[in-house]
């Protein structure tokens, strides 16, 4: 019996170092297997009206947005929730408490106009930043920067530590972003760096990942209009201009933060924050809302 039991452990350590032996060389031959929803055609040069959904001619004016489809539970996910973006949505929320807070933070920064020059701005001007500026390649950095990483990294160069995802760092970006209200977004990612980024969040975007077996595109493609989690799933397109987002949950997030919380509440392990994948994917989606006006404070469910 106990020559018996001997055997058949080392027969499971057996089998347990072969399949660790054939998951390191399948690593090693990039060959290990991976799912994909079902990717859209995109296209080259992408455009918020190309919107797969068909519902952008319900939201395509924020302030035009019918009421009447804005109050009926089956209709209201084909607004895109831009109902909750100015000018439709004039109630005071906690975005406009994170506008003031990111004034003050900018102006302490800002003294010798140092602080706006290191985010790009040209002569001080902020206008227009968000919409034309971001995410960019950072040659100096030689990387994808979107805005919360740059605040994060010209408040390091004057000693200040304001970190991305932190409300600081957001407040100062909605206050940053409000120079570009009413500008569509422009991203240009036809060619380069942009471009490189731009294709590998396509492809992340639609990667099936953790418990759930679940891509960012899961909900936003094929199942939207369906309700998940008590919520109506709605288009990807148009979706990058209204961030950071006052959350009613009484919370401020930027859009890789909600990456972090769509990533748990589909069973993945979240990046940080600035993790290449996080950039990759914030560029494509910027991509998708080319043509799309910037619009914040917004608020969120």
């Amino acid at each position: 019996m106990k020559q018996k039991q001997i055997a058949t452990a080392s027969a499971a350590v057996l089998t347990l170092a072969l399949s660790g032996a054939w998951i390191v060389q399948a690593i090693a031959d990039e060959t290990v297997y991976r799912e994909y929803q079902p990717m859209l055609d995109y296209g080259d040069d992408p455009h918020v009206s190309d919107d797969h959904t068909g519902t952008y001619t319900y939201w395509k004016d924020r302030g035009a947005v019918d009421p009447d489809m804005v109050s009926s539970e089956s209709e209201q996910w084909k607004t895109n929730w831009k109902f909750m973006d100015p000018p439709f949505d004039q109630s005071f929320h906690g975005g406009h408490l994170a506008e003031d807070r990111g004034a003050d933070l900018f102006a302490g920064l800002n003294g010798n106009g140092d602080f706006a020059a290191c985010l790009g701005a040209e002569d001080g001007d902020l206008t227009g930043l968000r919409a034309n500026h971001y995410p960019q390649f950072n040659e100096e950095l030689d990387r994808i920067m979107n805005l919360e990483m740059m605040i994060e990294h010209c408040a390091a160069e004057q000693g200040k530590t304001l970190k991305h995802g932190s409300y600081d760092n957001s407040a100062i970006s909605v206050y940053v972003t409000t120079y570009s209200n009413d500008m569509p977004i422009r991203i240009d990612v036809s060619e380069g760096e942009l471009k490189e980024a731009y294709e590998r969040g396509q492809e992340r975007f639609h990667l099936r990942t953790g418990r759930m077996n679940m891509a960012c595109a899961s909900c936003h493609t094929t199942t939207a209009g369906e309700r998940l989690r008590g919520q109506a799933l709605t288009t990807h397109y148009g979706d990058a201009s209204h961030w950071p987002t006052y959350r009613t949950k009484d919370e401020l997030q930027s859009l890789q933060v909600r990456f972090t919380e769509c990533n748990r509440n589909s069973g993945t392990q979240p990046l940080e924050l600035g993790a290449d994948a996080y950039n990759d994917i914030e560029v494509f989606l910027n991509a998708l809302s080319n043509g799309y006006e910037v619009a914040v404070p917004s608020a969120r469910d």
